[in-house]
């Protein structure tokens, strides 16, 4: 981990959660249906998740981002689509930040130091997406767990056996 890379996302913090405010309701439109409030505030927690990932390579902080959004994305209809698309947007707002940010410095290291920067963020928003898809899983999961012993419950209540139902939908 390069703790220049950590200052310089802490240093901006709040520019890079402006930027994906503007950028990820323009895109995705489910979120642009997101009252700005809650919007930035889910920002907020998956920057400073996705920063604790990069840092410390362990997912504790933005898995619990990630479980809420799971049960309350789910419910507002969600596709899984949109919150890997608002999550790999991360390296886009944040590469032109650190184009920015190294234009100016005539180092001969800068190229390496700069791809460096971009191959950690990159990698850290891959990571992040596929923590996010098995954490929707493990929601979707115990839902059909939920409804499955729903069903079996009703099943001994009424004495119907459910299982010779099969419903289709077209």
């Amino acid at each position: 981990m390069n703790i220049q890379l950590f200052n310089f996302l802490e240093d901006y913090n709040d520019q890079i959660v402006n930027l994906l405010m503007g950028k990820i309701p323009r895109s995705i439109t489910a979120y642009s249906k997101m009252p700005r409030t809650e919007l930035k505030q889910m920002l907020e927690h998956l920057l400073d998740g996705y920063i604790d990932l990069l840092v410390t390579g362990q997912t504790e902080a933005l898995d619990k981002v990630f479980r809420y959004m799971s049960r309350v994305h789910a419910a507002k209809k969600f596709k899984v689509s949109d919150v890997l698309g608002a999550v790999l947007m991360f390296p886009q707002v944040i590469r032109r930040l650190l184009a920015e940010e190294y234009a100016d410095i005539r180092d001969e290291d800068a190229i390496r130091k700069f791809n460096q920067a971009l191959e950690q963020t990159e990698s850290t928003a891959h990571r992040a997406a596929c923590s996010f898809v098995d954490i929707f899983q493990e929601h979707v999961s115990k839902r059909i767990q939920e409804h499955n012993d729903y069903l079996d419950e009703q099943q001994k209540k009424f004495g119907i056996d459910l299982s010779r139902f099969i419903v289709f939908k077209a």
